[in-house]
């Protein structure tokens, strides 16, 4: 069993600016093409990983992981898609799985593409309950949950099928445990990381972590303003202290330690080449060449040569507010 581990307490325009149980009984779900079984990773957890394609009207906005939980009280759900369509395509799974309601969801941030499924889940499960960061929930109330419901069904075509903002119905926070049924969940939050929203939901007793977009899986995502790279590397060298058996990225196969290792020495050695060529006077538009050279490893990454610049500029400006403050 996995025991308690202490811890210490703009926008979303690039991605769309290019607009351009063992695997569940055999169950899956089969949309314009794509297939996207259940996946079994322990006797309570299920996770349907999404393909890691932009938003479009092939996926139809689906492209996150989705975490299923049995518990006594019901199934629990950790980012149930980004659209409204993959709610219906999530609930409809959980229907031929069980006949247990969905009775909570876990949001891991303000992004569309982990949190518009809420609407399609609450269509089939009006009583479950949405739970996600103070920040996420001000967020969508205010102008991102528009923004993303728009963009999202702008470039599926509208085969998203998104007619509302569902925001969170209850805000958690670090160290909050929410208990469902006869399933502890363990909140964290550890400030600005991928977003200054992020929460990781520990599945207390199966020693699994879900961890939302602060580790991804081989795959180099959205770092913006709300962002901090030194705030994500500090989060998961924390997590990594916990050494779960289990690790769930936000997209991504799961596995176990080496999963949010793995991202964070890609994150560190980004940011070191980055200071090195700042501190040698080169500007943020000059460094992409040598940088693309000195991560070389990471070229099969998806994401790697749509995102690299994006994020250096990130990096940079990072960098640029320490050295004022």
């Amino acid at each position: 069993m996995n025991s308690y581990r202490p811890v210490n307490n703009f926008r979303i325009s690039i991605i769309f600016s290019l607009l351009l149980l063992a695997t569940a009984s055999q169950l899956s779900v089969r949309a314009d093409g794509f297939d996207y079984p259940v996946t079994q990773i322990t006797d309570k957890i299920h996770v349907i990983f999404g393909p890691l394609e932009l938003p479009d009207k092939n996926n139809r906005g689906f492209r996150n992981n989705v975490v299923i939980v049995s518990t006594s009280k019901g199934i629990v759900l950790m980012d149930p898609g980004g659209s409204a369509w993959s709610g219906d395509m999530v609930a409809a799974k959980i229907k031929s799985m069980t006949d247990m309601p969905v009775v909570a969801v876990f949001n891991s941030h303000a992004h569309g593409d982990h949190w518009l499924g809420n609407e399609g889940i609450k269509h089939h499960f009006p009583d479950a309950v949405i739970y996600g960061h103070p920040n996420m929930k001000a967020r969508l109330e205010q102008s991102d949950g528009l923004f993303w419901l728009e963009t999202i069904n702008r470039v599926t075509d509208n085969k998203a099928n998104g007619k509302e903002v569902i925001a969170p119905d209850r805000t958690v926070n670090n160290d909050d445990v929410i208990s469902i049924g006869d399933t502890d969940f363990r909140i964290f939050h550890f400030g600005k990381a991928h977003t200054d929203n992020d929460i990781m939901v520990e599945i207390v007793g199966e020693d699994t972590l879900f961890t939302g977009d602060v580790v991804r899986n081989r795959f180099i995502g959205l770092m913006e303003d709300d962002s901090s790279f030194t705030g994500n590397i500090e989060a998961i060298e924390k997590i990594v202290a916990m050494n779960y058996k289990y690790y769930i990225p936000g997209h991504g196969n799961s596995g176990d330690v080496e999963i949010p290792l793995t991202y964070n020495t890609y994150l560190k050695s980004l940011r070191k080449v980055v200071k090195q060529m700042f501190d040698e006077g080169m500007e943020s538009y000059e460094m992409k060449p040598g940088i693309i050279d000195a991560l070389a490893d990471y070229r099969q990454w998806r994401g790697f040569d749509t995102r690299l610049g994006g994020q250096i500029s990130q990096v940079y400006l990072e960098i640029e507010k320490e050295e004022f403050e």
